[in-house]
């Protein structure tokens, strides 16, 4: 029997973890069924979606998304083998690069199964880790426009942040069955965490550390977020370096404390993204409730901030100037 899944995202829930490691180890995985194919000249398979809206270059593949998805078809489909497609760029959802699933769908359709996984992130943190990595390419709007944006529309930076709205967009194209949500936090605590959660749903009888790993197990990882926002602040409207968010993160943790957890928002705006986006999620899951009884989507009470923006008192604020001019002293 044959079956292909479509690994979509969505963005910052270990995508790149997962695609660096699942391409390192093809090999072994497809010893044990799992058909990780080496598309391109990245790990994951963005080239798949260029189609469908504007992405790097360096993505393309030679025969194109769609053709490149018929050869994956026409190759795998009529072997006893579980074919791992992986691109967060799928779950998109700026209107100019939503990403046609008929036609993906019927690109695959020798394929006996089709399964779309998509991974989801209580929404605070998912936006602060949209804002953290907006930040490595430009000087982004300030986080209270992110939350803001993102209870208005529901998108943010061109990604879905109300979830029953990509769950309308996927029921388009695949029926309430052939659809798999996973919580992330969940995923995260789980035996061998997100690599080994997705290894136990892809029943790959094998065990994380069998795996050769790839930086460390952690890839993309993103900064302490105060820290980026306090050298986002610090070099409007350029682009922060990154040696002063290595600096301005050494003033935030010898200010607060070594082990602090941050948020970007402060303590009201994360009140509301809970309060608005309470009522989605519990929306979500009784729409799931039938076909993922289990599914529900949480935030560990562990990873709960206990710094926020509005937080980043004067004190902080000068501090973290004389360490900005002794810094730029040293460079004269």
């Amino acid at each position: 029997m044959s079956k292909v899944v479509l690994h979509i995202g969505t963005h910052k829930t270990a995508t790149t973890t997962i695609q660096d490691t699942f391409h390192q180890n093809a090999g072994l995985l497809a010893e044990h069924g799992l058909v990780y194919p080496r598309l391109g000249n990245v790990t994951g398979h963005h080239g798949l979606v260029m189609d469908w809206g504007w992405l790097p270059e360096v993505y393309r593949l030679p025969s194109g998304s769609l053709g490149s998805l018929q050869q994956l078809n026409d190759m795998y489909s009529n072997q006893d083998v579980t074919l791992f497609l992986s691109s967060e760029e799928f779950s998109r959802g700026d209107p100019a690069a939503l990403v046609d699933f008929q036609v993906v769908r019927e690109a695959l359709s020798g394929f006996d199964e089709i399964e779309v996984l998509c991974t989801l992130r209580i929404q605070w943190q998912f936006l602060q880790s949209v804002y953290l990595e907006t930040s490595k390419i430009k000087n982004p709007p300030r986080p209270s426009e992110f939350a803001r944006q993102a209870m208005k529309s529901g998108i943010c930076d061109g990604l879905w942040v109300d979830y029953t709205r990509l769950l309308d967009h996927l029921e388009q194209s695949f029926s309430p069955d052939e659809i798999t949500f996973l919580d992330y936090e969940t995923c995260r605590s789980a035996k061998g965490g997100i690599i080994g959660a997705f290894l136990a749903h892809l029943s790959v009888p094998i065990e994380v550390e069998d795996l050769a790993p790839v930086n460390g197990g952690a890839s993309n990882v993103s900064p302490l977020s105060l820290a980026s926002f306090a050298a986002n602040v610090l070099s409007e409207p350029h682009v922060a370096p990154g040696w002063l968010v290595t600096l301005t993160g050494d003033a935030i943790r010898n200010h607060y404390g070594q082990e602090i957890k941050p948020c970007v928002f402060s303590s009201e705006e994360y009140k509301r993204l809970e309060t608005h986006f309470e009522t989605l999620n519990e929306s979500l899951s009784q729409r799931r409730n039938g076909h993922q009884a289990s599914f529900s989507l949480t935030a560990s009470a562990e990873s709960r901030p206990d710094v926020f923006r509005n937080h980043l008192n004067w004190d902080f604020w000068l501090r973290a100037g004389r360490r900005l001019t002794a810094e730029l002293v040293q460079l004269k």
